[in-house]
């Protein structure tokens, strides 16, 4: 993060005046990305339905924070759903005042299109984005179940054990192999194994009959549409009226169709117009290494298509051979950036034209604590640019030494076709928001070049050491005189900005840096630079508005010739032997 420490410090959630609004509708988009309101239920109404309300929908409501909005979930769950709205009351944080303040505001029923009758739905049990309503009379019973033969990836997000995911697994496989003849086909699905098939089994249907709302109060289906059941090898086909078919065209359709149909939502998310990179520069073959702090990375916000897509993207059209991730909020998330090169289900992943590369990556175990997480980094690199990762390891310290980073640095020892060297990536300590914490990252930059002689000393001979990451200051800066002092150079230059956000797409500060040693920096092709363009997407959270950055960091880039290594050193050691030892003098 940058010197105002944004991985320590919640955003504030804005509401934008272009947020894209159902018509209708009083509320801005959630960022949970609600489905239901643009399907038309109850939510997408002016009145929030708090037995279906998601917990970011619930904050909505003046009055109401997340611990308030979590105990309003928690006592529908308790009590089976509210049945009037006087029951609010009698949630933890509510009473008497707040709901006054939200009386005009909330509904406990829903009314059908065109139906003046009681609600047909059941009380959804949490708050969660799996808890979305869809209304169709081809994709779910009255049960609960859900057809794996028509549903969407959204509904089948509301199987419990079934994430976004797994979701557009089933219906990719869906799409290539035809339709489910049994729900023990499922196993065939990527990620489903006989235990989560023996979870959701009661939950799933693959007939139309079986899913059918179509049913008696007893249960039983009328005997015309048993007979329907009897006499017809195919499911019955929908209803051909106009507003029929628009439902059932939206909840029958794949992931790819489904981001088609919300587009004219949503602003286009163009992507920059590049030429595929040939990995070449004046006929010699290079790898473009990469630094990029992707901010909180967990898993849900891996599983968002959009940025999937920037993440991906970027990486693809700029010719990344080698990147290095920090602030990984978990362990999985990386890998299933990796798995989405590898296997895209992303539209435009699927249709990019050039080189797709075969990928790997690698995650530490815990550098440090975060903002609500512990902290990891990672590196994400392409073997079929020639590219192979010997080791790694967490920079260890002594027994008893005192605490040398906040977020300890991660090495990594790369073979690049002929060239080797150690890669080392770091997140220094934010400055804080008036630089109340400029001590402590001084004193963290002050062990940088502790941790070179640490490399040195365990690999001698090797003079290809490479620093990157989040420095958390600009490189001019005299704090980095003792990096300078060792020959070290940086090569994104002072004054190429290297943060980002939705309201400064320019950028203020460069936090992000890339060191080099100068035998290095003389291997170099001369390119470098900073990915600034196609880092937002319509499909991802801006507070609560959309368009966001996948980042409030860019990614950096160097490119480096890969034909010839010129040390000697013996980079057979594993990276994990590498101690870093307080008491070294640099």
């Amino acid at each position: 993060m940058g010197a105002i420490n944004s991985c320590c410090i919640p955003k504030h959630l804005e509401v934008d005046p272009s947020t894209p609004k159902v018509k209708g509708h009083k509320r801005n988009l959630s960022a949970a990305f609600n489905m239901s309101a643009l399907l038309g239920d109850d939510s997408a109404q002016n009145l929030l339905n708090i037995n279906y309300a998601t917990e970011e929908e619930l904050m909505t409501l003046p009055g109401i924070n997340r611990t308030t909005a979590k105990g309003i979930i928690e006592y529908r769950r308790k009590i089976g759903g509210f049945k009037k709205i006087e029951d609010v009351a009698l949630v933890s944080g509510v009473g008497a005042v707040k709901l006054n303040l939200i009386r005009d505001e909330i509904t406990v029923s829903i009314k059908q299109s065109g139906s003046s009758g009681p609600p047909s739905e059941e009380i959804s049990p949490t708050g969660s984005r799996s808890d979305v309503s869809f209304k169709s009379e081809t994709s779910r019973k009255s049960n609960g179940k859900i057809n794996v033969n028509t549903a969407n990836v959204f509904q089948l997000m509301k199987v419990k054990g079934i994430g976004q995911v797994l979701a557009e697994n089933i219906v990719t496989y869906r799409d290539k192999k035809g339709r489910f003849k049994a729900i023990d086909d499922l196993i065939k699905v990527k990620g489903i194994g006989p235990n989560l098939l023996s979870a959701i089994r009661n939950q799933l249907a693959v007939d139309d009959s079986e899913s059918s709302n179509n049913t008696q109060p007893n249960g039983h289906l009328p005997a015309s549409a048993e007979n329907d059941r009897i006499n017809t090898v195919s499911p019955k086909p929908p209803n051909t009226d106009h507003n029929n078919h628009s439902n059932c065209r939206i909840l029958s359709t794949s992931t790819e169709n489904m981001l088609d149909i919300l587009q004219p939502i949503f602003k286009s998310g163009a992507r920059p117009k590049v030429t595929p990179f040939n990995f070449k520069h004046k006929n010699r073959s290079v790898v473009r290494l990469a630094s990029w702090n992707v901010e909180r990375f967990d898993g849900e916000k891996a599983d968002n298509v959009g940025v999937r897509e920037v993440i991906c993207m970027t990486i693809l059209e700029n010719g990344f051979g080698v990147v290095a991730f920090q602030e990984l909020a978990d362990e999985s998330s990386l890998n299933k950036i990796c798995d989405e090169l590898n296997n895209p289900t992303v539209p435009r992943v699927k249709s990019w034209a050039g080189k797709r590369g075969a990928w790997k990556c690698v995650v530490s175990k815990s550098t440090g604590r975060m903002y609500r997480s512990m902290e990891y980094n990672g590196f994400l690199y392409d073997t079929s640019q020639g590219i192979s990762l010997k080791s790694s390891a967490i920079l260890e310290k002594p027994n008893k030494a005192t605490k040398d980073f906040v977020r300890r640095p991660f090495v990594g020892i790369f073979k690049m076709k002929r060239f080797d060297c150690i890669i080392t990536s770091v997140h220094l300590k934010a400055t804080g928001l008036s630089n109340e914490d400029l001590d402590q990252l001084q004193a963290e930059i002050d062990k940088v070049p502790k941790v070179v002689k640490a490399l040195e000393d365990h690999y001698p001979g090797e003079k290809d050491i490479i620093l990157l990451g989040d420095f958390n200051l600009e490189p001019d800066q005299e704090d980095f005189d003792c990096l300078r002092n060792k020959g070290f150079s940086n090569a994104i230059p002072t004054g190429t900005f290297t943060n980002i956000s939705n309201k400064n797409m320019k950028g203020s500060r460069t936090y992000d840096h890339i060191w080099l040693t100068k035998e290095t920096k003389n291997i170099t092709s001369g390119n470098s630079g900073v990915v600034r363009e196609g880092l937002t997407n319509p499909l991802i959270p801006n507070g609560w508005s959309w368009g966001g950055v996948v980042s409030d960091h860019c990614p950096v880039w160097v490119e480096i010739y890969v034909g010839k290594d010129l040390d000697i050193a013996d980079l057979s050691t594993g990276a994990e032997a590498i101690k870093f030892t307080l008491g070294t003098e640099g």
